[in-house]
């Protein structure tokens, strides 16, 4: 698979709150890192799990890829995100995530999450 082909797979099991196939998509010693009000660091498959695992409350609604741009084995893709908490609220917020991959697995994840205003 290409570069493109394995980040747009991730995406799309994000979407589907699917942490199994997010996970496969991962190498053992990912490294993700979530910038925002907070910095969150996920080092390795198990602490991204256990993250996703604390998330599962919140599903993604809708989200929109405005701009995707793979070079070699890194890609950058920016949009909107839609989700629903656990007891109805809303939480939108705009994205940008810069993957590198090794070996087909996502090895590094650097993300911004910047909250909407209304």
């Amino acid at each position: 698979m290409t570069t493109k082909e394995i980040v747009l797979q991730v995406i799309d099991a994000f979407d589907n709150n699917d942490v199994d196939k997010i996970l496969s998509l991962f190498a053992d010693d990912v490294i993700w890192t979530m910038k925002g009000s907070n910095i969150t660091v996920s080092n390795g498959k198990d602490e991204v799990e256990k993250f996703l695992g604390a998330m599962e409350d919140i599903k993604i609604v809708s989200s929109t890829r405005d701009h995707i741009i793979v070079d070699g084995n890194k890609a950058a893709v920016d949009g909107f995100i839609q989700c629903k908490g656990k007891s109805g609220e809303e939480i939108n917020m705009y994205y940008a995530d810069f993957y590198e991959l090794e070996n087909d697995q996502v090895k590094i994840v650097t993300s911004y999450i910047v909250d909407k205003k209304e």
